[in-house]
């Protein structure tokens, strides 16, 4: 393990190499490169939200999913693991997963206006085309 930062009381505060912040990960796009990576708020963040950006083609797109426990859209630190959200139905999704990924981006680039934009995460999954994929839509282990 790697020492992070200085001491907390009496304890060494250190980052484990399975707790290092993911890679942003390079798709194409209907031809062009997109940089995307997975951002979750802060744990004092109210409501915990989500965000997953892509950075390419001149356009900058960010998909932004807010949890509201009252509705069953939970995100972020609501108990879930970096990148997975849970819809209103019920149903886990791992927005670590390529698929996913490409999904959303596709969904908010054509829904979006403007050069630069983001877009509400909960309405993109309802009209994105998700992979069939039983493991693509599983996100308790990301």
């Amino acid at each position: 393990m790697k020492a992070f930062g200085g001491t907390l009381g009496a304890f060494a505060v250190r980052l484990s190499p399975c707790m290092s912040r993911p890679q942003p990960r390079r798709l194409v796009i209907d031809g062009a490169p997109f940089i995307c990576s997975i951002r979750r708020g802060p744990v004092t963040a109210d409501p915990a939200w989500t965000v997953l950006s892509a950075y390419g083609a001149g356009r900058r797109l960010r998909i932004r999913f807010d949890a509201d426990p009252a509705s069953g859209c939970l995100s972020a630190n609501a108990g879930l693991a970096t990148g997975s959200v849970r819809t209103a139905d019920g149903q886990w999704i791992n927005l670590h997963r390529p698929a996913v990924m490409r999904a959303l981006i596709e969904a908010g680039l054509a829904a979006a206006d403007a050069r630069s934009d983001e877009r509400d995460g909960w309405a993109l999954l309802a009209v994105a085309t998700l992979p069939a994929d039983d493991d693509a839509r599983s996100g308790a282990s990301a």
